[in-house]
């Protein structure tokens, strides 16, 4: 479960401004959209070769893919951690945020 709180953070964190308490919900759903297709056992290059998936979210492919390959029983819990991100409002969403990184600082 440490690495899908890992990379639920590190995916939150890379689309949303703190500070002003704004996320790209766009991008964390693309995000959604393309661990489901490497899921499906979809590669890399067929992600990349789609701009409707791979648009803005280029430099975290290689990430997502290794994730899903090492990690395949977390996938759903990671997209349903993002799912939940994505559907709460901004408070809640710095809050989980913040959560996490509690959870994360003591392992």
């Amino acid at each position: 479960m440490e690495r899908t709180l890992r990379a639920f953070y590190e995916i939150a964190l890379a689309h949303t401004d703190l500070r002003w308490a704004k996320s790209r919900d766009d991008l964390i759903s693309k995000t959604i959209k393309v661990l489901r297709v490497f899921k499906e056992g979809k590669g890399l290059e067929e992600v990349e070769a789609s701009r409707e998936l791979s648009s803005e979210i280029e430099t975290q492919l290689n990430g997502l893919l290794r994730f899903v390959r090492e990690n395949s029983q977390e996938v759903d819990k990671l997209i349903d951690l993002l799912s939940m991100f994505v559907k709460s409002p901004a408070p809640c969403k710095i809050k989980l945020i913040s959560f996490v990184e509690v959870l994360l600082e003591d392992r």
